[in-house]
């Protein structure tokens, strides 16, 4: 735990030094966060702001894949995105939670699960739901559907995953802020690795990971969350142990440190949980 915690701190002092040189200045309406559940877990420090990101991605498994995908398994999802404003990095050193909540949203759904093969599967999804922003005027039904696929590999004496998602989001506003959608390409590649430490049980795992984003449709501005440029990147190092800490049976999340170019909303991300 005391590794982790430091490189929590770590990670925030990078951020920090990393937001002084991000590329532009984030639109004051940044806390238009309609789009919180695509960006994925994190901090980010924005043109001087900092966002926590955080998703709980609850789920119930309904059937089992079979194998050559007939019949797919059947999981229904219930992500849920929690995100918080104006945090500081004394906040965490102090153990002091967040006290503005901007936005939480709930987007229920269906996933099924096609195994193709021992390496390869393919999970089309759809989902909709709502979210709760800090201001009334931008609360809003969000919705979504799209397909997934992960090919897991071996390679350089570690492992490797390569991810490629077709994804289509959009959110209908209940006040008068015009309604956006956007229709994103992922394509992303991490490589875990585990390294022996002498005379403990527990080893140390690294996940270099990147990805590209290229939008077809990208949000309409900053205050969406998600930069406009039509292609986006990030690339950075998950930390990890092995096997994992558990707390009440479950594995805690990784944690690493990365870095999107995303025109104005470019800057660094503290990643907690999986990269993509």
């Amino acid at each position: 735990m005391r590794a982790i915690t430091a490189i929590c701190l770590c990670g925030l002092a990078v951020m920090r030094l990393g937001s002084a040189c991000a590329a532009g200045t984030a639109d004051t309406q940044f806390a238009n966060f309609a789009f919180a559940s695509e960006l994925g877990s994190g901090i980010y420090s924005i043109g001087g702001s900092t966002i926590q990101v955080y998703q709980l991605p609850f789920h119930r498994q309904l059937r089992l894949p079979s194998k050559h995908s007939s019949p797919p398994g059947i999981r229904l999802i219930l992500p849920v995105t929690v995100g918080f404003f104006n945090f500081e990095t004394r906040d965490l050193v102090h153990l002091e939670l967040p006290t503005a909540i901007g936005a939480v949203s709930l987007e229920p759904g269906v996933e099924l699960d096609y195994y193709l093969t021992e390496n390869w599967s393919v999970y089309p999804y759809v989902k909709a739901g709502r979210t709760f922003a800090s201001q009334n005027q931008i609360n809003a039904v969000i919705y979504g559907a799209g397909v997934r696929s992960d090919y897991h590999f071996e390679a350089l004496g570690g492992a490797g995953l390569y991810r490629a998602e077709l994804a289509y989001a959009g959110v209908h506003y209940d006040g008068n802020v015009p309604n956006d959608s956007f229709t994103r390409l992922r394509d992303g590649v991490e490589m875990r690795r585990a390294f022996a430490w002498p005379s403990h049980q527990r080893g140390l795992q690294l996940g270099p990971y990147a990805f590209t984003d290229v939008y077809f449709n990208a949000p309409s501005g900053p205050a969406s969350g998600i930069s406009a440029r039509t292609v986006q990147f990030e690339a950075g190092l998950m930390f990890g142990a092995q096997p994992m800490w558990k707390v009440y049976g479950y594995d805690l999340p990784r944690i690493g440190i990365g870095y999107r170019e995303a025109g104005i909303l470019s800057g660094w991300r503290l990643v907690i949980g999986d990269p993509f």
